[in-house]
């Protein structure tokens, strides 16, 4: 069956190639947008647990590792300090500004205090901070804007000089002192968060326990836990990739009913005559079946095929972007593209089978 599908195919190549190349078209765009969500949630889940703080203390109901703001007292870094279990409280401010035209957020931190958290700060190039004039960048900005150690960098109107580049994966990709951040944003006393690291492991809970019955209007969230909290702010993204996806894979799947359809009723004669040679309902169907079969693996793995080389070209071309294909996103893709196929063929396939062979065989 699946050698007469081949054969079909072979002999409508235009019209199998178009099909194809459409499905393709629609698993890849499938592939590559969820990558790109997964590998930017993944990657920023990663450098944020890669502070090495166990617990951030943020106000209630708020994200500012997404939108930056003073929203908390710088004076209570003080008090925090004072919790049983508590390590090191490292305040940060945060803010976003534009670099090369790209929208960063810029940690303002306390250099000793959020290097004592523990986290994978490692220098490449150059050292900490040192006065309030300077600021140390991640490799991969400085590789995407050519910046490195000595250079001078305007950040939220004011040139800084680059001291130090750091191994990618902590927090964010640019970090300046946090009184300097805070004059310039008009936030004296007021930081975005409290990055909190317990003496040890099993005290993590106690010392949540115990921020969250002594101070009121915050919340605490397991460093542990950031992808599931990153999740939630993403919702609203999901669904709009995952409508893209599913207009372009519904718009696959009636190109290929059209391309069966339109082979169905080119073979209206054939058809015919198998049904008066004695072929049954059940073969006509599974015969194009089998070609749609046949024609949506194509298309799926040239899909595949397809995403693999898009995501290593925008990793290329775009270095601060990470695009995450994975072998479950592969088995996904393939099983949805056979899926699409097999809906768009299996009305012309019904159709097929309940032909009347005496009609089909006079069908001009």
């Amino acid at each position: 069956m699946i050698r007469l599908a081949l054969s079909n195919l072979s002999q409508r190549k235009m019209r199998s190639a178009i099909s194809i190349i459409a499905l393709s078209v629609g698993i890849c765009l499938f592939m590559v947008l969820w990558g790109l969500v997964d590998g930017v949630l993944n990657e920023f889940t990663e450098r944020i647990r890669g502070i090495g703080a166990d617990i951030t203390v943020v106000r209630t109901d708020s994200n500012p590792l997404l939108f930056g703001s003073g929203v908390l007292p710088y004076k209570m870094a003080v008090d925090l300090r004072l919790v049983d279990g508590v390590q090191t409280v490292s305040p940060v401010l945060i803010w976003k500004t534009q670099i090369g035209g790209a929208p960063y957020n810029v940690f303002g931190i306390e250099p000793d205090n959020f290097q004592d958290l523990g986290g994978e700060l490692i220098f490449i190039d150059g050292r900490s901070l040192e006065a309030l004039e300077e600021l140390f960048i991640d490799s991969r900005i400085a590789s995407e804007e050519g910046l490195s150690v000595g250079d001078s960098l305007v950040v939220l109107g004011f040139a800084f000089k680059i001291v130090g580049i750091v191994r990618p994966g902590v927090g964010t990709r640019v970090f300046m002192h946090l009184d300097k951040m805070a004059q310039l944003t008009s936030q004296v006393g007021r930081v975005s968060l409290f990055f909190v690291r317990a003496d040890s492991p099993d005290e993590v809970d106690k010392v949540s326990d115990s921020i969250l019955g002594q101070f009121e209007g915050v919340d605490t969230q397991f460093m542990s836990n950031i992808a599931a909290s990153m999740g939630k702010y993403l919702k609203s993204l999901n669904q709009f990739i995952g409508a893209i996806n599913y207009t372009t894979l519904i718009i696959s799947a009636l190109v290929i009913l059209l391309s069966m359809y339109t082979t169905v009723v080119e073979r209206t004669r054939e058809i015919g005559i198998l049904k008066s040679l004695g072929a049954s309902r059940a073969y006509i169907l599974t015969a194009i079946m089998a070609e749609a079969f046949v024609l949506s693996l194509f298309g799926a793995i040239l899909g595949i095929t397809l995403a693999m080389c898009s995501s290593a070209i925008i990793e290329w071309k775009f270095q601060l972007l990470t695009v995450e294909l994975t072998t479950n996103l592969a088995l996904r893709s393939l099983a949805l593209g056979l899926t699409v196929g097999s809906v768009g063929a299996l009305y012309p396939a019904l159709w097929a089978s309940r032909q009347d062979p005496l009609e089909a065989l006079v069908y001009d």
